[in-house]
């Protein structure tokens, strides 16, 4: 039986691909890099879990270093790519088939760094494998990654699993209403991108007034994720209470399992998706398969699958507050037209091209065909 041992971040696609390996017969085992947000509930019974103890460069080398000489696997995959990539990329006393996942946003977040980028660079040096979501951002990796070689690459998506953003319980919502204080009638804006400046979460903080005027109980909802800045957060409660709207906004800061995600998104009327540069984000394919409008920035990597008017709504590069205001308020005055238009489209795109249950066979080959 082969061991894959898969070091991520907690998120959906993890748990997913940990239980559809592990229903296929590999020994799965699962180095997460953030302490709590995991139930083993939601694991298949044979998924082995390991929890850090400390983000810690440190101790999060000798505690991976440690776990990896115990479990002796065939292939370590690691889910994310951050200067912690050096950790695996370095053989223990076993060797072993060494592969990196690039999500994009990876590339935004850490590879500013040089420091982060050299460590980044070495662990693209030692991989065999390179998995990228999107074609889209091939090009700027090898133009930021001097390592990175074509033949490494393997480019498919995990797609979406869209039932399971449909078949969730709708007292969650109910639930979720209550704890936030959210009124039926509320109109919800969500956005549940990491909070960092980069996402542009203090664009829609001061939007948030000319939108009061017309929708004077809208609610803004901000969510805790693997990567939560702070001191971004800390500014944008302040320029919150500085516009006299902080009871219009709502920050999540303990982690929602993933039935209570799902429901916020079926929740919202509008779902945010606005950075400053991305890559194919697995966020997107989720608001797209829910009847929540998406609002996004007019991005060159979502051109060849999202179109103004037909997918959702686009945001002209370099927008201001106004301009993203109108835009919020255009879509609420047009909310049940739009969200039907826009499902229709996006389900027919996803169960077409993004569909989970098409992208099996791809990551089943993935891990068969060694380098």
């Amino acid at each position: 039986m082969k061991k894959i041992c898969l070091i991520s971040d907690r998120n959906i696609y993890m748990k997913r691909i940990c239980n559809f390996l592990a229903e296929n017969e590999y020994e799965v085992h699962l180095i997460c890099r953030h302490k709590g947000g995991l139930s083993k509930t939601e694991f298949h019974p044979t998924v082995r879990i390991y929890q850090l103890s400390s983000n810690a460069i440190v101790t999060k080398f000798r505690e991976i270093r440690n776990l990896l000489n115990q479990i002796q696997p065939h292939i370590v995959h690691l889910h994310y790519l951050t200067r912690d990539s050096f950790i695996p990329a370095i053989k223990c006393k076993r060797k072993y088939q060494f592969y990196i996942t690039i999500w994009g946003s990876d590339l935004n977040i850490y590879a500013k760094n040089y420091i982060n980028r050299f460590f980044q660079n070495l662990g693209l040096i030692l991989c065999d494998k390179i998995h990228l979501l999107s074609p889209y951002f091939e090009r700027q990796i090898q133009k930021t990654f001097f390592a990175v070689h074509g033949d490494k690459i393997t480019i498919y998506s995990w797609g979406i699993d869209v039932a399971s953003f449909q078949q969730f319980s709708p007292q969650k919502i109910v639930e979720l209403k209550q704890e936030l204080g959210i009124g039926n009638n509320d109109p919800v804006i969500l956005s549940y991108r990491n909070h960092k400046p980069l996402y542009n979460h203090h664009l829609v903080i001061r939007a948030m007034p000319e939108i009061l005027k017309k929708y004077p109980q809208a609610k803004f909802i901000f969510t805790r994720s693997n990567s939560w800045d702070e001191n971004y957060i800390q500014s944008n409660r302040k320029l919150a209470v500085e516009l006299n709207a902080e009871d219009n906004f709502i920050f999540i800061e303990r982690w929602l399992n993933d039935e209570e995600l799902k429901a916020l998104v079926n929740m919202a009327d509008i779902t945010l998706n606005i950075p400053l540069h991305d890559g194919l984000p697995a966020t997107l394919l989720e608001i797209m398969a829910t009847k929540s409008i998406p609002i996004v920035s007019d991005l060159t990597n979502y051109h060849p699958f999202f179109t103004d008017q037909k997918n959702g709504l686009y945001l002209k590069k370099d927008f201001t507050e106004r301009q993203l205001s109108d835009l919020i308020i255009s879509a609420l005055n047009n909310k049940k037209y739009l969200a039907e238009k826009f499902y229709k489209n996006n389900i027919d795109y996803i169960r077409r091209y993004q569909d989970w249950n098409k992208m099996k066979d791809k990551l089943l080959l993935f891990y068969e065909q060694e380098n």
